[in-house]
């Protein structure tokens, strides 16, 4: 019996640490999942078939060559099937492509990546997060968090770190949750940068020479920010970001690496001269200095540039100073484990306030449109009321009016003769005259069908 107690406390320790070990850093309750579905008890969104929805407002932008942010909202927070995926990205474009994007919903930016999200639509959810000039989704910092967390717990750092370098491009670092995940998701990553690789560039190999007309010539511009594409860059430059904001061990580590990553090898100089100055002890983690050489062969392989070699010279004198000799994972997640006990209740109840105050301005924006198209159709109405009214006074005063009338066609007569005359006069005038007549009487040749 007490060999069978003693297994069962074995087992029952091990499953304890298997659940801890697959655990992600955010709770269950961050996530806010029953909120979130509570919207689709909203009568406005049960009004509305998503399917339906999308025919009509792809109808509409054909014709009026533009849909309203609060349809597209509607349809964004009522789609549930997966295999709407496209048709969300396509209103997406439609709206970006109208001036109606300026009046795009909070709403929608949460709903389009909690969808795509709920769907494991990671292909298509890193397209739209990274094209903003195409799609304009912008995700909030609750959406932040629950994808590094997601991604993060399912081992894909590549797509954690995608995400981290967002709030960076933002230049947004007011959530300690978001801060702390973007240096984990960051850091994880870059023990297989492999898995995220530069765009390739996409050449043309046709030798035919094709020449366009273009008004004018813009000057190459890059402008060191939205225009970075290579991984490194990227995340280099998001940890050199996040670890500015921060005065301590982890944040001087996180600078370095960052730096030497973006390939800001002066400004990582003068911050290596200036600890050797100011900072007495534990400056940076002593695991860095492994990880930055691994960086280096990464990106250069055995041929480093010499602004690098000597860079590396002067980093290497920090090893001589009291570096901190404790991991610096468990410091990644002690950063991060501290920011979830700080901001983790905050964030729960701002977001859950923010659900309500959604619903609210969704329907307070339906009824002012809906408002503003009454008013352009009394508008219509009364111009086509004043337009029968002057017809039928014209029809009734014709007699009382004939002489003004006529002295009105005999003025265009003389207006339309006067014209004739001053083309006439014009060079080779009768001729266009000749062409235009032709192009007015043109008659499409009889199709006949020849007999074998």
């Amino acid at each position: 019996m007490l060999k069978i107690f003693k297994s069962g406390c074995i087992v029952s320790r091990e499953f304890r640490r298997t659940v801890v070990q697959k655990r992600s850093f955010l709770s269950e309750a961050y996530r806010c999942e029953e909120a979130w579905k509570a919207r689709l008890q909203s009568p406005l969104l049960q009004k509305y078939d998503p399917e339906n929805l999308f025919l009509t407002l792809n109808h509409k932008y054909a014709y009026v060559g533009k849909v309203s942010a609060v349809d597209i909202d509607i349809f964004a927070n009522s789609v549930v099937e997966k295999n709407q995926v496209d048709e969300l990205m396509i209103l997406l474009q439609k709206l970006r492509q109208s001036a109606e994007t300026t009046s795009t919903l909070d709403s929608t930016h949460h709903a389009v990546i909690r969808y795509l999200l709920d769907h494991n639509c990671t292909k298509e959810l890193m397209r739209i997060l990274h094209n903003r000039l195409d799609f304009g989704i912008f995700p909030d910092y609750l959406c932040y968090n629950i994808l590094m967390d997601t991604y993060i717990k399912q081992k894909d750092y590549a797509s954690a770190a995608k995400v981290a370098v967002l709030p960076m491009l933002q230049e947004d670092y007011m959530n300690p949750i978001t801060n702390a995940l973007s240096l984990y998701a960051c850091h994880m990553y870059l023990n297989n940068p492999d898995t995220w690789q530069k765009p390739l560039k996409l050449e043309d190999d046709s030798k035919e020479e094709i020449k366009v007309r273009v008004r004018f010539l813009r000057n190459p511009y890059f402008d060191d920010h939205f225009d970075l594409t290579d991984p490194y860059d990227l995340v280099g430059k998001t940890l050199a970001f996040q670890g500015k904001a921060m005065n301590d061990t982890l944040g001087r580590t996180c600078q370095l690496r960052g730096l030497l990553l973006y390939k800001k090898y002066q400004n990582a100089s003068k911050l290596v001269s200036q600890w050797l100055k100011v900072v007495k002890e534990d400056t940076v983690y002593d695991e860095i200095f492994n990880l930055i050489e691994k960086d280096n062969e990464n990106m250069y392989g055995k041929e480093a540039p010499d602004k690098l070699k000597e860079l590396m010279l002067k980093v290497n004198t920090l090893k001589e100073k009291n570096s901190c000799k404790d991991s610096l994972i468990e410091a990644l997640k002690n950063n991060v484990k501290s920011a979830v006990d700080k901001q983790h209740d905050v964030d729960i109840k701002e977001q859950l306030q923010l659900y309500s105050e959604w619903d609210e301005k969704r329907h307070l924006v339906l009824d002012n449109q809906l408002k503003e198209i009454n008013r352009q159709t009394r508008i219509e109405n009364i111009e086509k009321m004043k337009k029968d009214l002057k017809e039928q006074e014209r029809v009734l005063t014709f007699f009382e009016n004939e002489e003004q009338i006529e002295l009105e066609i005999e003025k265009k007569e003389a207006l339309e003769k006067a014209e004739l005359e001053r083309v006439m006069r014009m060079p080779r005038g009768p001729m266009k005259l000749q062409k235009l007549k032709q192009q007015d009487e043109y008659v499409p040749p009889q199709i006949i069908k020849r007999k074998n």
